[in-house]
């Protein structure tokens, strides 16, 4: 019962790979509907995902109204083997592997921090991860 909100700027051309950027996002998605799982009694559970140029970069927002990251874990949640999950449940390796593909691989740069928003007059915080990738002129 999770909603989905997309808002994709049509036109955009990347270089990489494709299957390795749907991993990217898959993880983070992932990450979103465990945090909703971990919660108890969340009405309303709302993912937006957002792809648009700006500055000749392809900017993908994956922002979620599950909670947020707890502050001092957002300076380790890219480090390998790092997890917040019991470890029949999570390697770490899921994140680590994320920033991998999109800095190393693609040449991209890949963040996260929390924000609040408001949607329907209700306050939410949730996590934001920002992925920057170059765009290819058509």
């Amino acid at each position: 019962h999770i909603k989905v909100e997309k808002d994709i700027e049509k036109d955009l051309t990347l270089f990489g790979f494709e299957n390795e950027l749907i991993q990217v996002c898959m993880n983070i998605i992932n990450n979103s509907i465990d945090a909703f799982d971990s919660q108890e009694e969340v009405d309303d559970k709302f993912i937006f995902v957002n792809v648009y140029e700006k500055d000749e970069y392809v900017n993908i927002i994956i922002k979620d109204t599950a909670g947020g990251v707890p502050s001092d874990v957002l300076p380790k949640i890219f480090e390998p083997y790092f997890t917040t999950k019991h470890k029949s449940v999570g390697t770490g390796i899921g994140l680590y592997m994320s920033h991998q593909i999109v800095c190393d691989h693609m040449n991209g740069k890949i963040d996260v921090d929390n924000r609040t928003m408001t949607i329907n007059k209700t306050k939410y915080t949730g996590a934001e991860f920002t992925i920057k990738l170059k765009e290819i002129s058509s």
